[in-house]
C-alpha cells in the first residue's frame, strides 16, 4: 500500500472492466493514491477475478486498493480497505469482521458524519452534480462540505462531480482529498488529469 499517511488523497473509482486497465495504469503513474473497485452489477465471481487483476496493477504502483460496499470481497482479495455506504454493513459490524481493513464511510449530512467517526475517513457528498449514480442524493455544495470537515475528527474526502477546475475549491473547504471517476477515466490524458488534480488538491505540500 502507498506509504502516504493519507492514501485517500486522490481516489479513483473503477468498475470491473478490463478495458479500463490502461487508463488506470496511466492514472496511477500520475499519482492516484487509492483505487476503489466499484461494481454493483456483475456476478461476484467475475468481480473477484477482475479484482485480483486490478489489485495487482494497483500494488505495482504502491497505491492502496479498496472495495466499494463489500467487506467479504475486500477480505477475499486481500484489499487494504473497504468503502461503505449508508445502506451497507454498519461500521461497527465491519470492524468486527475485518479489524485489519481501513474503512471509509459515505455520508450525506452532518448526522451521518458524526455517526461515522470510527471510520478511517469520511466520504462526503455528492458535493457537485454527478452522472455516476442514478440514485445520487442532491448535491450538498461546498458550504456543506466545509461544515462536514468542521464536524469531523476524521479526514473528509469530497465525493461527487469533483473535477480539476473544482478541486482547489474542495481543498479550500478543508477536504483531505477527493474521489473521482470521470475527471480521470474520461480525460484525454489520464496521467496528466491525475497530476492536475493532485496539484489542485495541494499534494505538493504534503
Amino acid at each position: 500500500m502507498s506509504g502516504s499517511p493519507e492514501p485517500w488523497r486522490l481516489q479513483l473509482l473503477v468498475p470491473a472492466d478490463r478495458s479500463l486497465y490502461p487508463r488506470v495504469e496511466a492514472a496511477l503513474a500520475g499519482g492516484v493514491t487509492l483505487v476503489q473497485l466499484r461494481e454493483k452489477h456483475r456476478p461476484d465471481r467475475e468481480t473477484y477475478e477482475v479484482g485480483r487483476e486490478l489489485r495487482d496493477i494497483v500494488r505495482r504502483h504502491g497505491a492502496a486498493f479498496f472495495l466499494d460496499d463489500r467487506v467479504d470481497l475486500a477480505l477475499a482479495l486481500g484489499a487494504d480497505g473497504v468503502h461503505l455506504g449508508q445502506a451497507d454493513l454498519p461500521l461497527d459490524a465491519a470492524r468486527r469482521l475485518a479489524p485489519g481493513l481501513l474503512i471509509g464511510v459515505s455520508c450525506h449530512d452532518l448526522l451521518q458524519v458524526r455517526a461515522a467517526q470510527g471510520a478511517d475517513y469520511i466520504g462526503f457528498g455528492p458535493v457537485f452534480p454527478t452522472p455516476s449514480k442514478d440514485d445520487a442524493d442532491a448535491p450538498t455544495g461546498l458550504s456543506a462540505l466545509r461544515e462536514a470537515v468542521g464536524a469531523s475528527r476524521r479526514p473528509v474526502v469530497a465525493i461527487g462531480g469533483v473535477e480539476v477546475r473544482s478541486a482547489a475549491d474542495v481543498r479550500a473547504a478543508g477536504a483531505a482529498g477527493a474521489a473521482v471517476i470521470h475527471a480521470v477515466l474520461d480525460a484525454a490524458d489520464a496521467e496528466e488529469a491525475a497530476r492536475a488534480l493532485l496539484r489542485a488538491l495541494g499534494a505538493e505540500e504534503s
